[in-house]
């Protein structure tokens, strides 16, 4: 009985491994291939959704974090050209939000009015983040029609040597002398005559430089960045 025992013992000694082979190590780099290869997926989803600014984001990462992997070779191909659409993609947003629309209710309809800052400030105030900046506005009103006029809230525009007309410059084109009209109750706007002519120009700008004379300043060039402009805002056409 124990010379069986033993010879079994044997048998299964012989059948087992003695020496198991150990699965095969993880490669590094096909792990990381594989992960570049997933956020590529998703780059170019981005891309093809023309979310930039995400597309971008992901396209540094992908290089960054996978520099040697093919999905780097590949998102390299065009990250140059989603960054510069991501540039532009948010500089469209900042232009936008510089400006400032209202739509109030006047009798005989409504009044509508489109508003933006100068990028230069009036003096007075220590922090130039808090410094007054004349508005330029576009307005149409169901009585008076549409006007386009430089407001100042708590200055006054100096017209003793003159305000009939303002240099005006949309772009880098030279300026050009535009008519303007103060009014004689002394309130602190100073109307562009040609409203239509200066909006269908404004609408095609990025910047519109104005010159004025503020009282207690001298004269100073006004630039607006109206590259953001909506001309849905201002929805009834010129009377």
């Amino acid at each position: 009985m124990a010379l069986l025992a033993a010879a079994g013992a044997l048998a299964l000694a012989a059948c087992s491994p003695q020496n198991p082979e150990a699965p095969p190590a993880p490669n590094p780099a096909a792990r990381a291939n594989a992960a570049a290869a997933k956020e590529l997926a998703l780059y170019d989803q981005m891309r093809a959704s023309r979310s930039w600014e995400l597309a971008a984001s992901l396209g540094g990462e992908i290089v960054q974090k996978y520099p040697a992997s093919p999905a780097a070779a590949t998102a390299r191909q065009t990250l140059d050209d989603v960054r510069a659409k991501a540039t532009a993609e948010r500089e469209t947003r900042r232009l936008a939000k510089l400006w400032s629309y209202t739509a109030v209710p006047e009798a005989g309809g409504t009044q509508y009015a489109a508003a933006i800052a100068s990028r230069e400030p009036l003096k007075g105030a220590p922090d130039p983040k808090d410094a007054e900046r004349i508005q330029l506005v576009l307005r149409q009103h169901p009585k008076w029609g549409q006007s386009v006029y430089l407001l100042l809230d708590n200055a006054k525009f100096d017209c003793r040597k003159g305000c009939a007309t303002l240099p005006v410059a949309f772009d880098d084109a030279p300026p050009q002398r535009m008519k303007a009209t103060i009014l004689p109750t002394g309130e602190p706007a100073l109307f562009i005559d040609d409203d239509k002519g200066f909006i269908a120009k404004l609408e095609k700008a990025h910047t519109v430089s104005i010159g004025a004379t503020i009282t207690g300043e001298g004269p100073k060039q006004f630039v607006f960045e109206v590259g953001g402009f909506d001309p849905s805002k201002l929805p009834n056409s010129p009377k």
